[in-house]
């Protein structure tokens, strides 16, 4: 039975709820500045649930991130013909992807035309489903949360090169550019807050984009929550797995905490860690920020 709950937990995050929002109703904001705000940084979407923007944050020099540039979210496999309008009308030119092979043979993205499709794997969810029956069972007594823990600490010490070429292709390229993985929050969130950092945003701030999460998907997760409770006629304990369905600060302190004890800040992991130079980060922002 907990096998089962494990493999229903994965289905129901993996699965998305199809509404219909008219692309005319969306929110442009690089074309409308009465939409570069936090009430509409969350992008509707009909097949996904936490894509959004990155412009508007300030950097300590002053100067803010532009709109319509930078875009976080999770899977895009479900998305629509009004969706994949959408995201052709903000004017997206690439779209990154840092699912793991399993996860994108199960769920690949919809690509909408005219937009470059770049994968850049990690893997690093790859046990999770036999450490969900481990917890559920009882069988081990780490806590849930534990384990996204390990996960960020996993991005400094094993994905550098991921991050690397990620900020890289940013630098060389400096499209419009959305990146994601499945559920927009760890791997994705782990990209946005170095790429932030880089372009001089506040790490206090950084920080707090990172746990919007918990406010834009909290409705999905409480669905989530509730559908694994009935589909386990109530024998499992769903809220154990809540940790990993959200963000704790902690998760994302605990990447920054490994970057810092290695290189001894997170301005030095950027640039020693991953090869970025200063000249480097000065043509990254000189594409992206405005002001």
């Amino acid at each position: 039975m907990y096998k089962k709950v494990g493999i229903l937990f994965f289905s129901f995050l993996l699965a998305q709820c199809s509404k219909t929002i008219d692309t005319m109703d969306r929110p442009y904001h690089k074309e409308d500045s009465s939409y570069q705000n936090e009430e509409h940084r969350l992008l509707p979407m009909d097949g996904a649930h936490n894509t959004r923007e990155l412009g508007g944050y300030k950097t300590t020099d002053g100067k803010s991130v532009k709109w319509g540039m930078l875009f976080r979210s999770d899977k895009l496999s479900d998305i629509t013909k009004n969706d994949q309008e959408y995201l052709q009308n903000l004017g997206i030119q690439k779209i990154i992807d840092f699912r793991s092979k399993e996860e994108k043979e199960e769920d690949p993205d919809v690509i909408p035309l005219g937009i470059k499709y770049v994968e850049m794997p990690i893997s690093v969810d790859g046990a999770m489903r036999s450490k969900i029956e481990a917890v559920l069972k009882g069988e081990t007594d780490k806590e849930v949360k534990s384990f996204l823990i390990d996960a960020n600490r996993e991005f400094i010490t094993s994905y550098t090169d991921v991050y690397e070429n990620f900020l890289r292709d940013l630098i060389d390229d400096g499209a419009p550019t959305l990146f994601h993985c499945t559920a927009g929050k760890d791997r994705a969130g782990f990209a946005a807050a170095i790429t932030l950092i880089a372009l001089g945003v506040p790490k206090d701030v950084v920080i707090e984009d990172y746990m919007k999460t918990n406010t834009f998907t909290q409705e999905r997760i409480e669905e989530i929550i509730g559908q694994i409770r009935l589909m386990s006629l109530y024998q499992a304990d769903p809220d154990v797995l809540r940790p990993l369905l959200g963000v704790e600060q902690e998760y994302i302190e605990a990447a920054f905490k490994a970057a810092e004890e290695k290189y001894g800040s997170l301005a030095n992991f950027i640039r020693e860690g991953l090869n970025i130079s200063d000249e480097d980060i000065k043509n990254l922002r000189s594409q992206f920020l405005e002001g």
